[in-house]
């Protein structure tokens, strides 16, 4: 399931199918990469974004030359229509318009630039904006403040109403700094560090950690099994949106294993000498090639948690989207595959 279109998620009960649809745009381990990634474009009309100065506002306003607000979303409910009528619904879902100004009409999967985010009404980013490969302890790296300055240039670039970060391993310097900390110099972004934010009825949960890897330099959130079990825990049942950095293990997250990723030559030939064997977490064979993901997450999401929508990243060669249960998971990791995720999350 890796349609070009948004995906529907949440309550898609037909005969008591919400009319309020939220628009959650998903992007992850950008490394560095964020000042290549642009706003939806303007189609007609001279706009400009309208930082909010209110902690207790909205968000930023996008705005038109008389300053009216040109960010409004027409959702549009799922019904059974005409070719034509469906043709027509597809353009007013997607367009984000006020006034005569129109901002990037297209689909998300018609994006002529892979680079825009498309529009929506929440932003998250589930970590590794950072590209730190400095480790832990004394090593550990400490340009927090160089970090943040640049979050909130990058977030406060673009319209949605509402951003939400969650750290991965690359970001280093937050770790052993308290939220609120962290909330206090990231203005431009909601930050989620084992914590819930809810909005329009939908409960986002964030978590930062990933399971522990000998040979990596950036150990950020970095856990052992035990610490790990202890923090899936903590999510809450009622979570609807969860954004983690860590992928479920044997959920999109089979990526090139250290070996192949320096010695690409040597290790090719390796398995041609040697044959792998069938992996035990998937049952297909892929030399050179590992799951990264979490177990004990795996375990979590599946039979406990249930969320409706599960954003992850960390592991780059895994961006994709698929369904397993009554969860739909998403790898949205843009270092390798340059490609975000849409979803329309229909309320309860």
């Amino acid at each position: 399931m890796n349609s070009p279109d948004a995906i529907s998620v949440g309550c898609l009960d037909g005969s008591r199918l919400s009319n309020q649809v939220i628009r959650i745009v998903h992007i992850s381990d950008t490394h560095l990469q964020h000042t290549s990634l642009s706003p939806p474009r303007p189609i007609s009309g001279n706009i400009s974004i309208r930082r909010s100065s209110d902690k207790n506002s909205a968000t930023n306003q996008i705005v038109d030359e008389v300053g009216f607000d040109a960010f409004e979303r027409h959702s549009m409910s799922l019904h059974r229509h005409s070719s034509v009528d469906k043709e027509r619904d597809s353009v007013k879902s997607n367009t984000f318009h006020k006034g005569g100004t129109f901002l990037s009409g297209a689909s998300p999967g018609k994006r002529t630039n892979p680079n825009e985010i498309p529009c929506g009404d929440v932003l998250v980013h589930s970590g590794d904006f950072d590209w730190c490969k400095e480790s832990g302890g004394i090593l550990r790296s400490n340009h927090f403040e160089e970090i943040v300055q640049l979050m909130n240039d990058f977030f406060d670039r673009f319209p949605h109403k509402v951003k939400i970060f969650v750290a991965g391993n690359h970001e280093s310097s937050f770790q052993g700094k308290k939220l609120q900390a962290v909330q206090d110099r990231l203005t431009s972004a909601i930050y989620l560090l084992n914590s819930t934010y809810t909005y329009e009825g939908i409960n986002f949960y964030g978590a930062p950690y990933t399971p522990f890897r000998f040979l990596t330099k950036a150990r950020g959130f970095i856990c052992s099994s035990s610490k790990l079990a202890a923090h899936w825990r903590e999510i809450p049942e009622s979570t609807n949106v969860l954004i983690t950095h860590s992928p479920p293990l044997g959920i999109l997250d089979l990526g090139v294993n250290f070996m192949t990723r320096k010695f690409p030559k040597a290790s090719g030939a390796f398995h041609h000498l040697i044959h792998d064997s069938e992996c035990t977490t998937c049952h297909l064979i892929h030399p050179g090639r590992g799951h990264f993901g979490c177990p004990i997450l795996r375990d979590e999401v599946l039979n406990r948690i249930k969320p409706d929508l599960h954003l992850f990243g960390h592991v780059h060669e895994g961006n994709g989207v698929t369904t397993l249960r009554s969860t739909t998971f998403c790898n949205s990791a843009f270092l390798c595959k340059k490609k975000t995720h849409v979803f329309d999350y229909f309320c309860s």
